[in-house]
């Protein structure tokens, strides 16, 4: 990693909010109210056009049960848990003074 953040892409963080939603059986209608939002708004959001914000955001986290990671990257989400289910062994050796 060259130190830069990475910028966010709004057409996935768009496309997991619409996913979940979806999922969840809630029209488009009743989240934005549930967010305090207008319909268009997260319209707008959903196909990548614009951002929430990270109030909204951390709203979402919770209203879904999951971690912002799953919401905003959830490509490195999975490759996080990859690299943490991966077994590591090691050979025990007794140490005699």
């Amino acid at each position: 990693m060259d130190g830069k953040m990475e910028e966010l892409d709004y057409k996935k963080v768009g496309c997991e909010i619409q996913v979940r939603r979806t999922r969840n059986g809630i029209t488009q209608t009743e989240f934005a109210k549930f967010l305090g939002i207008s319909q268009t708004h997260l319209s707008n959001v959903e196909s990548g056009r614009v951002m929430l914000s990270l109030k909204m955001l951390l709203k979402i986290k919770q209203r879904f049960v999951c971690t912002l990671d799953e919401i905003v990257d959830q490509e490195g989400y999975k490759e996080l848990l990859n690299s943490k289910n991966k077994l590591r062994r090691f050979r025990l050796v007794r140490c005699d003074e």
